[in-house]
């Protein structure tokens, strides 16, 4: 895997660069360093600390350490600092791996469900904000420390994180065309339009399900009529914003029951839950036992 300073001309050019090796560039700036546009390879974007801005093709998003951006082949990319100290990473993946990748990902689904292989990844559903994740952030994080060895095992370890990415990205990839065909939307951009600020909404909950949320809350965060929003929400993942909320806060729940010691009434209003009795009968109903004997026959396992 090669580092690339921000002054590496493939970077800067009119046309997609073909990378031939993954690519971990570093940023690092004050407030108003701006890195001009310029035409991207297939790529994650993180903000290790600090925030910045970035305008990608048309859309202007703002990037902190709680979120990171997919950025597609083809696109028009920009980003300026916004705070001092800020450090940002762009992962760029190998052209050909990509490629091959994700046909051989497509010719899969070919075979089992219609979908046929493609010449050129199209990554447009998926290049939107994404809500950070730990697991993303500690695998950046060990990019950057490695990125400076040359040895072939640390070349090699990271060219396997590297690939885990790309493996999940793709995969997100695939599942958000899946969706967006339940959209039944003639227009493509339309089509894209509505997915993502679908798929931003969702994020919105699993990240912000500890807190009371209410229908108009999640449809503001998708910037749609209430009712509308309900309707596409329901059609494109087959169950309604309350429902999705619930299944949520209960699975957190369940982890949080197998592997810590909270108490049962903690756990209840740690995941955002007012009712006690409500959460136990709703776990109930979900994993066939209470939520205290959940966790003894886990213990027992």
């Amino acid at each position: 895997m090669s580092r690339s300073p921000v002054a590496d001309a493939p970077l800067f050019s009119n046309k997609p660069p073909e990378f031939a090796d993954h690519t971990l560039c570093q940023y690092v700036g004050g407030k108003g360093a701006l890195v001009p546009a310029h035409i991207a390879g297939l790529g994650v974007a993180v903000v290790m600390s600090g925030e910045a801005t970035f305008r990608i093709n048309r859309e202007v998003i703002a990037i902190n350490e709680d979120s990171f951006l997919v950025v597609n082949r083809g696109s028009k990319l920009s980003f300026e600092l916004e705070r001092d100290d800020t450090l940002v990473a762009l992962l760029y993946f190998d052209a050909a791996l990509s490629k091959l990748l994700y046909n051989g990902l497509m010719k899969i689904s070919d075979e089992t469900s219609g979908w046929s292989a493609v010449s050129e990844e199209d990554f447009a559903l998926v290049e939107h904000v994404h809500f950070m994740n730990a697991s993303l952030r500690e695998r950046f994080q060990l990019l950057m420390e490695l990125g400076n060895s040359c040895a072939s095992f640390h070349s090699l370890k990271a060219d396997m994180v590297v690939r885990s990415i790309l493996d999940s990205l793709i995969s997100e990839n695939h599942h958000a065309l899946q969706i967006s065909e339940k959209l039944r939307v003639v227009k493509t951009v339309t089509k894209v339009a509505l997915y993502k600020r679908l798929a931003a909404a969702r994020e919105w909950i699993i990240n912000n399900c500890q807190q009371p949320i209410d229908l108009q809350q999640v449809a503001d965060v998708a910037m749609l009529d209430k009712q509308h929003f309900l309707r596409l929400f329901k059609r494109a993942y087959r169950i309604t914003p309350h429902h999705f909320l619930t299944k949520t806060r209960l699975g957190m729940a369940e982890k949080l029951l197998t592997e810590t010691d909270l108490a049962v009434s903690d756990i209840c209003r740690a995941v955002g839950f007012d009712s006690i009795p409500s959460f136990t009968s709703l776990f109930k109903r979900t994993y066939g036992e209470s939520p205290g004997r959940y966790r003894l026959q886990m213990k027992l396992r």
